[in-house]
């Protein structure tokens, strides 16, 4: 995860520095490329994160530290549309997002210890605001909004030992929708006309909630994920 983030904030300063260095400053409103208006398009890339659960007295005290944590990892897509409008060299917008996570992870008897975990993303819908800078054909954008997703996930005991289930009294599930934020930077490049070129980061936060089990026991639940995309965008 810190690797991928490393990767990301590199990427971007190199692109930005070589757009800087390459480009004379144009004169206000003298841009010869215009970045307003709709556009539409498709991600593809791969997401990985943190999923972890916390209790006190759950996982019938067979968890280390009465902890739980997962990495789900996967392939992401999505589709993508939204407006920009442009003065000078200033870019806003808005934009929207739908698609399929398949970041998931999970494990069963880790180290011969009596309890489980697991969590699975799904679709998934954003909303977000954007604040961009363009250089000529190249635009550079930072983002904030919020996200949907479907999270299936469940965190407790197994009963009956290495050929058990889960014990339904001392676990937890859930499988549904949550809402959280999201942030995101991106590189975009018009390569052919109206055809856009992206490379994207976004980082989403499921923030924690509090569930409870058979016995009463609770379980602190959270959730993020990293992800990291490639793009191709049409404009209007």
């Amino acid at each position: 995860m810190r690797q991928i983030l490393a990767a990301t904030v590199a990427m971007l300063a190199i692109v930005t520095a070589a757009g800087a260095a390459d480009s004379v400053a144009p004169e206000a409103g003298s841009a010869t490329y215009n970045w307003s208006g709709f556009y539409a398009g498709v991600l593809l890339g791969y997401g990985t994160g943190d999923s972890s659960a916390i209790s006190d007295n759950g996982f019938d005290g067979s968890a280390p530290e009465d902890r739980a944590d997962l990495s789900p990892k996967g392939f992401a897509v999505g589709a993508v549309a939204g407006y920009n409008w442009q003065r000078d060299q200033l870019v806003f917008g808005v934009e929207s997002e739908v698609g399929y996570l398949g970041a998931k992870d999970d494990f069963w008897f880790p180290d011969g210890d009596d309890y489980f975990a697991r969590s699975e993303y799904g679709l998934y819908g954003s909303l977000a605001g954007r604040l961009g800078f363009a250089i000529d054909r190249t635009l550079i954008t930072a983002r904030a909004g919020v996200i949907v997703a479907d999270i299936d996930y469940g965190y407790g005991d197994i009963d009956g030992g290495v050929n058990g289930e889960p014990d339904p009294d001392s676990s937890i599930f859930g499988d549904g929708a949550r809402a959280g934020f999201t942030i995101g930077a991106s590189i975009e490049h018009a390569f052919a006309g109206d055809w856009v070129g992206r490379l994207d980061y976004a980082y989403s936060d499921f923030g924690s909630h509090i569930e409870t089990d058979g016995f009463d026991e609770t379980y602190d639940v959270s959730d993020n994920l990293h992800m990291i995309r490639i793009g191709l965008i049409k404009r209007f």
